[in-house]
């Protein structure tokens, strides 16, 4: 919840609420009312009636103690993914450079309320190059991403610094980059260079090449990117022949936008 949101006389704490145990879901395919309330921060009472709120509109649905979410949200996220030019358009845009490169393409946003994470609004799977499935709506952290970093360097520089200044940047991985100051570097280059390529800093033999997406201002408001197995491609081969098919299809998306 935001700094001093509370305050907002404008602001719906039970709306909030209710949200909060919504997010509560993401990567659960159910919980239980103490797993709700734990990971939403409210106390049991509070989000016991979140989750009959969300039965009562079928949202959800509840057997034997567990609480499991309902197809009724998709027209919820689907009104994003139609109503958005970036969204509605990078489906396309990853499914051409997949067909392309014969490669795994993806197109993510930072998480406004969390730049420790990115959101997946677009994917097009070539094979799945990684061990948990992932799709629209799927996040992943964004230290040790390519789009992640791409994502980061953009970042107004105060913002950016107050993030890295509390962040736990957890191993994914024996190369995963954890510390601050080496995360700070990587990032500086990221923005000088305008592309990111991670090397198994996520998952073992994963290798992953982004680029930003601009809108009409200049601003980076996304990344695509390319994700292959390490031994098919090597860093050589990803910057030589990918990257720039990658800056082509990000020109793509940047003019639907």
């Amino acid at each position: 919840m935001a700094d001093g949101a509370v305050a907002d006389p404008n602001f719906m704490l039970s709306l909030a609420r209710g949200l909060d145990v919504l997010r509560a879901f993401e990567g659960r395919s159910s919980l239980t009312v103490g797993e709700a309330a734990r990971i939403s921060g409210l106390n049991r009472p509070s989000a016991g009636r979140c989750l009959h709120t969300l039965v009562q509109l079928e949202y959800a649905r509840e057997r034997g103690g567990q609480y499991a979410l309902t197809p009724r949200l998709l027209p919820l996220a689907c009104g994003y993914l139609t109503s958005t030019p970036l969204a509605s358009a990078a489906q396309a845009v990853a499914n051409a450079l997949r067909d392309r490169l014969e490669e795994t393409i993806s197109v993510g946003t930072l998480d406004p309320s969390d730049p420790g994470r990115i959101i997946y609004i677009a994917r097009a799977e070539r094979n799945q190059i990684i061990a948990a499935p992932l799709m629209v709506g799927s996040t992943l952290p964004s230290h040790c991403t390519s789009m992640g970093r791409i994502l980061l360097a953009a970042m107004d520089e105060d913002e950016r610094e107050r993030w890295l200044s509390a962040a736990l940047l957890e191993p994914r991985t024996e190369r995963t980059i954890t510390s601050p100051e080496r995360l700070r570097a990587e990032l500086a280059s990221v923005a000088e260079q305008r592309w990111s390529l991670v090397e198994e800093e996520l998952e073992p033999g994963l290798r992953s090449l982004a680029v930003p997406v601009r809108d009409r201002d200049g601003t980076v408001v996304a990344s695509l990117n390319v994700a292959t197995f390490s031994h098919a491609h090597s860093r050589e081969r990803l910057l030589e022949i990918h990257l720039p098919d990658l800056r082509a299809a990000a020109g793509q998306l940047e003019r639907a936008i």
